[in-house]
């Protein structure tokens, strides 16, 4: 069995669903950026590597590839290594703005 985690943006309809995040410590920086920005995260579970693959590719193939905006990653897994750097980058950021201040939570 092998367990995966991904964000959940339920404000917006728009919003394609997340790719599953099956690693440490992306996970650990999933549900940071989860709690910190008071967003949801979906728990899934998977048979195998397979089963995980297989979803991942029909959310990269229906919701990402055909975007032009993703037109330089080939796979899932190219993209996937480039969003777990941006959800690090996005805690540094707001890690930053909260030591200096000047982090006010919209609403």
């Amino acid at each position: 069995m092998l367990h995966a985690y991904r964000l959940v943006y339920p404000v917006s309809q728009h919003a394609p669903p997340q790719l599953w995040e099956y690693e440490q410590p992306y996970i650990d920086h999933l549900l940071l950026n989860a709690q910190t920005f008071d967003r949801c995260i979906a728990p899934g579970d998977f048979e195998d590597w397979e089963a995980l693959d297989r979803d991942n590719t029909h959310i990269w193939e229906t919701y990402y590839r055909p975007k032009p905006l993703y037109d330089s990653w080939k796979t899932w897994q190219e993209w996937l290594l480039e969003y777990r750097q941006l959800i690090i980058e996005v805690q540094d950021i707001y890690e930053a703005h909260k030591a200096q201040g000047t982090w006010r939570r919209p609403g």
